[in-house]
């Protein structure tokens, strides 16, 4: 694993789901079959959020041929390719403790995914927040804000420009974030937008000291850790992989440096290059 530039040290590899160090001789899988479109139509009049504040965090939108965005496109093929060979829509993505990258992961993952198929991000760290900073979406109504009123959950999706990507924010609303996650009313919502998404993933809060991600363990297919190398305690590590209910694919490893990152570097500059090249004397 690498580290892709000073301004985004996070690199991804699922280890039971087998992604490939350098990321070559993957192939793009088929396309996946479509999801129930019935609310279709309200879902592409929704809001989208612009501008994004923190670039630099989110290379899979902003810089698609960096070598950062090239190990989330892999990530993601690596999950389309499980998805196909079992039952895998929503997706869990958590850390054993804050600081580890899991909402930065969550976005890049989400913006890989949503090229191909229709995704939608939960923002389900109902405590603090990391993908508001990330995705730049301020203080929008959210999660919490739906369960204190009687609004259809679409009214509060935000779409992300050009992407087949919505995102559902944590809220504003001073509810108990236990109550909300633990009620049927939440797992009702959850059945109700599946079937509109190919991807549901959702960023919880860390494992550790919280109880809410073992409880939105429950109401995922599987799930990713997220792990900060030469940062996580290994006693705070395998304290999170004895979480009740967590449905465990693989281990997300960010900060873990590789050589590669030049060979990347000077590919993707390379390839520009050559295009642009073409372009010019055609």
């Amino acid at each position: 694993m690498m580290r892709p530039s000073s301004t985004f040290p996070y690199r991804n590899a699922v280890e039971d789901c087998g992604v490939a160090r350098n990321g070559t001789g993957i192939k793009e899988p088929p396309d996946m079959l479509p999801v129930q479109d019935s609310n279709a139509e309200e879902l592409e009049q929704l809001p989208s959020i612009g501008a994004v504040l923190c670039p630099k965090r989110l290379p899979s939108l902003t810089e698609p041929g960096s070598a950062g965005a090239q190990q989330f496109r892999t990530l993601a093929i690596r999950l389309q390719r499980f998805q196909k060979a079992q039952h895998l829509k929503r997706l869990l993505i958590t850390s054993s403790m804050k600081g580890e990258g899991k909402s930065v992961t969550s976005a890049n993952l989400a913006v890989a995914l949503a090229r191909r198929q229709k995704t939608m991000l939960i923002d389900g760290d109902l405590y603090q927040s990391g993908l508001r900073e990330v995705l730049g979406s301020g203080s929008q109504p959210g999660l919490k804000d739906w369960w204190r009123g009687s609004q259809s959950i679409f009214s509060f999706l935000r779409r992300l420009d050009g992407l087949q990507l919505w995102y559902l924010s944590a809220g504003n609303a001073n509810e108990q974030p236990i109550d909300i996650v633990q009620s049927p009313r939440l797992s009702e919502m959850l059945n109700e937008v599946s079937v509109h998404f190919e991807w549901v993933i959702i960023d919880s809060p860390p494992l550790l000291p919280v109880a809410d991600s073992s409880v939105w363990a429950t109401q995922t297919d599987g799930a990713l850790l997220i792990v900060k190398h030469g940062i996580t305690p290994k006693v705070l590590l395998q304290k999170a992989l004895q979480t009740d209910n967590l449905k465990l694919l693989g281990i997300v490893a960010n900060e873990w440096e590789d050589t590669s990152q030049e060979y990347y570097s000077h590919y993707y500059k390379h390839t520009r290059d050559r295009s642009a090249n073409e372009q010019r004397a055609s």
